[in-house]
């Protein structure tokens, strides 16, 4: 089934990123690819923000993508660098390394399986993965809409983004919607898009005994890309594991 990012989603997506100034993983990425051999997978490459630059550094890597408008975004920008249109699900292969950055693992379905299927396909993955606080606590409301960001367009308009979640802590699911607004210059909504995510979520108990079942061994884990003080609540984690012996 068709999915990933289109329409507003897909064309405002690097402005929001741009605009929040959040760490880049990029320095993370090469890092972790420094000593690896062959060809890497960068499953969920978007409009290339990441992979292009990577490419460009000299690793060897292929973007994986299932939205055509954002395949059609990273070939627009970075023309010599190799985009596959397809799901992850649909792909076949085996790869010296597969990156999942920016939380697209989390996107997928039985998380269980898909960790079983990459240990078919590799033996060294780098997987960056969030975890709701903000929503979990209560700081954000949920089954309310409310605003999120907003955005100058290059355009001249104005994008703001309105964001409504569900949370079911047991099951470790999170339901984003999100409402796309394009405003004139004096205010007036040109128009309106709305999109929804489900995004599976762990504890560290609950992450950690998943990979032990799958066979992953944690090498390294960085902590809210790498930004911040050790004692700081850690949101976000990167891991770079290996496949542990059958």
């Amino acid at each position: 089934m068709k999915s990933g990012y289109h329409g507003f989603e897909a064309l405002w997506h690097d402005l929001f990123w741009e605009a929040e100034e959040a760490p880049s993983e990029v320095l993370l990425i090469d890092d972790f690819l420094q000593d690896k051999e062959g060809k890497s997978l960068y499953v969920g490459s978007g409009s290339g923000r990441l992979l292009g630059p990577l490419v460009e550094a000299g690793h060897e890597l292929v973007g994986l993508e299932v939205s055509s408008e954002m395949v059609a975004l990273s070939r627009e920008k970075y023309a010599a660098v190799e985009v596959i249109e397809e799901s992850w699900q649909e792909h076949e292969g085996k790869y010296g390394s597969i990156l999942i950055p920016a939380f697209t693992f989390q996107l997928f379905e039985d998380p269980q399986r898909q960790l079983e299927r990459l240990r078919e396909q590799t033996n060294d993955l780098y997987l960056t993965l969030f975890f709701p606080w903000a929503e979990l606590s209560g700081d954000l409301p949920a089954n309310k809409w409310y605003f999120d960001r907003s955005i100058t367009l290059p355009s001249g308009e104005m994008g703001e983004l309105e964001t409504r979640h569900k949370i079911r802590e047991q099951t470790g699911s999170l339901v984003r919607k999100h409402r796309y607004v394009m405003k004139d210059a004096s205010g007036e909504i040109i128009r309106k898009e709305e999109t929804e995510q489900r995004m599976r979520f762990f504890t560290d108990v609950a992450l950690k005994n998943l990979l032990k079942k799958t066979g992953w061994e944690i090498v390294k884990e960085i902590h809210n890309l790498g930004d911040g003080e050790e004692d700081d609540l850690i949101y976000v984690s990167t891991l770079h594991l290996s496949a542990s012996e059958k």
